[in-house]
């Protein structure tokens, strides 16, 4: 269980940070043509850039995180044919094809 609990995490290490660098330089460009100018950086910029900048930053890291950890759980499942660790397989999570990977996190 240890050796699998190690494979989960570098898996998951591994989504994370390619989603994440991809999210990173997305919120980056996007900002760029929005304003056309560099996202606000130690302290430059007035109070409502640097709070837009904040926000646009935050949402698009947890949307990045919760993405890389579903693909992470579904690429996990296919390749071993087990949930990764601390996840179970909901067969109501799959009514519509496509939609979830079948798995849901366990109740502690």
């Amino acid at each position: 269980m240890v050796g699998a609990k190690i494979g989960w995490k570098l898996v998951q290490a591994a989504f994370t940070i390619v989603v994440g660098l991809a999210a990173s330089k997305a919120v980056t460009t996007a900002w760029k043509l929005g304003s056309g100018g560099k996202p606000p950086k130690d302290g430059t910029g007035g109070y409502a850039e640097v709070i837009t900048w904040a926000a646009a930053s935050a949402g698009a890291a947890a949307a990045a995180r919760l993405f890389a950890e579903r693909r992470a759980a579904a690429y996990y499942l296919r390749s071993t044919g087990h949930a990764p660790p601390g996840y179970v397989e909901d067969a109501t999570a799959r009514l519509i094809r496509g939609t979830d990977t079948g798995l849901v996190k366990k109740d502690d």
